[in-house]
C-alpha cells in the first residue's frame, strides 16, 4: 500500500500559516482553534505548545505580515524620509495582507517586526531633535494615520476595475447635484478621488513636515 505523505513538523511558522489560510478563507481574523487544528492534521491542544493562547498566535500572525516593511529595511542620515519609507512600507504590507489589517488594527502585535517599526521611527523621531513627548505623539500620530488609510483603501485595494468603477459611480452622483447649492462640488467634481497611494502620501507628507522639525 502506498505511504502516506510525512506530516510537515508543526512549529510557529507553519501554525501561522495555516492561521492565515483560514483567515483570509473567511475574511475574518476570528480563527477557530478547533478548525485550525483539523486544518493541520492535529488535535488543537497541540497548537498550545507553541503559543500561549489564541491572541498570542494572533499577534503573530499579523506580525508576519509586517515583514515587507522591515525586511531589508536600512536607517538614512535624513530621519524625516526614514519615516516616510517605514510608514508607505507598512501601509503596502497592510494593504496586501488584509487579514493582518484586522489583527494590528486591534493594537500592536509586541514581536519582532511591529518592534522594529516603532523602534525606527521612535529613532527617527529622537535624530531629528525632538523631546520625548513630541517625538511619542507623533509616533502615534503616524501609526495611526498610515493604519487608518490602509483601512479605509482596502475594500477597493485588490481590484483597480472595482475601484474605477466606485470611483465613477461616486463622481457621477456628485455631478448629479445641484450646481446652484453646491458649486465648489461640481467646480471640484473632475478632480476628487484621485489615486489613494497619491492621497495618502500628500498626507503623510504634509504630517512630517508639521510633527518633524526642519
Amino acid at each position: 500500500m502506498p505511504q502516506k505523505p510525512a506530516r510537515q513538523r508543526l512549529n510557529r511558522e507553519v501554525i501561522c500559516a495555516a492561521a492565515l489560510e483560514l483567515a483570509a478563507e473567511s475574511g475574518s481574523a476570528d480563527v477557530s482553534m478547533r478548525a485550525l487544528g483539523e486544518h493541520l492534521g492535529v488535535d488543537a491542544t497541540a497548537v498550545y505548545r507553541h503559543f500561549a493562547d489564541k491572541d498570542d498566535l494572533m499577534r503573530a500572525v499579523g506580525d508576519r505580515a509586517l515583514t515587507p516593511a522591515t525586511k531589508g529595511f536600512a536607517t538614512s542620515d535624513d530621519p524625516a524620509d526614514d519615516v516616510r519609507r517605514m510608514c508607505t512600507g507598512i501601509r503596502k504590507a497592510l494593504l496586501k495582507n488584509q487579514v493582518a489589517l484586522l489583527i494590528t488594527s486591534a493594537g500592536p502585535t509586541r514581536n519582532a517586526n511591529e518592534l522594529r517599526i516603532t523602534e525606527v521611527m521612535l529613532d527617527a523621531f529622537l535624530r531629528a531633535g525632538m523631546d520625548p513627548d513630541a517625538a511619542a505623539r507623533a509616533y502615534h500620530v503616524l501609526i495611526e494615520y498610515t493604519v487608518g488609510s490602509a483601512s479605509l483603501d482596502a475594500p477597493l485595494s485588490r481590484n483597480a476595475k472595482e475601484r474605477k468603477a466606485t470611483y465613477d459611480t461616486w463622481r457621477r452622483d456628485y455631478r448629479a447635484l445641484p450646481a446652484d447649492e453646491y458649486p465648489a462640488i461640481h467646480e471640484l467634481v473632475g478632480h476628487l478621488y484621485p489615486s489613494s497611494d497619491e492621497v495618502f502620501s500628500t498626507g503623510l507628507s504634509a504630517l512630517i513636515a508639521q510633527l518633524m522639525p526642519a
